[in-house]
């Protein structure tokens, strides 16, 4: 019985030695990441791992990957090399370059001093339903900016082709940063009452 005992104690000593490892792990590790988000730092939104680069192009040796949800310091911005952005992040005590697509982007970039990232809308819903263009707001978009300076606007489109048996409409959102910089996209729309074409815009007159 005496040694059952013993056996009992050390598991649990174990047992709690153990779980409080990862107790001690989990609050480094959350106090890790408030301190980056103090400063310029990007988070993995793509979801595919992503390599992590020597040098900032595509063929430089790989020192790992980085996955979706992970943050990282920023300590500087290559925006010159093709369809990318290359990031100079820290990764595990070394230094390295993760790359973000400038159209597509595979990082929130925050609070990025100079603001090169380029604003976007999402929406998740192929068309967007509303009871009256008067009713029409931004709740569904969702928005990919580093900063809150931002402003959103739309024009709605209306497209008719009797020989395509087409009549339907759409919006056109455009989304601008404090510094300029913005971004458009497209999303059918329907309504339950019919706008007056003095509120909509000729599809035709759309500028692709």
């Amino acid at each position: 019985m005496k040694n059952f005992g013993i056996c009992m104690l050390l598991l649990l000593l174990l047992v709690g030695g153990i779980g409080g490892y990862f107790v001690f792990k989990n609050i480094r590790e959350n106090k890790r990441i408030a301190a980056i988000k103090e400063g310029w730092y990007v988070e993995i939104t793509y979801d595919q791992p992503i390599n992590v680069r020597e040098e900032p192009n595509a063929k430089s040796n790989s020192l790992g990957t980085v996955s979706k949800g992970e943050v990282y310091k920023v300590l500087d911005v290559d925006i010159k090399s093709g369809v990318y952005n290359w990031y100079k992040i820290e990764y595990e005590k070394e230094v390295g370059w993760i790359a973000s697509g400038k159209k597509k982007h595979w990082v929130n970039d925050v609070n990025n001093p100079n603001d090169i990232a380029v604003p976007e809308v999402k929406f998740h819903d192929p068309v967007y339903k509303v009871a009256t263009i008067k009713d029409i707001n931004y709740k569904h978009l969702e928005v990919v900016e580093d900063t809150d300076k931002y402003k959103i606007t739309h024009v709605v489109y209306h497209e008719v082709d009797p020989i395509k048996e087409i009549d339907q409409y759409w919006i056109y959102y455009t989304i601008t940063d404090g510094a300029g910089k913005s971004s458009s996209k497209m999303q059918k729309i329907e309504f339950e009452v019919t706008p007056e074409e003095s509120q909509v815009k000729d599809f035709a007159d759309f500028r692709r």
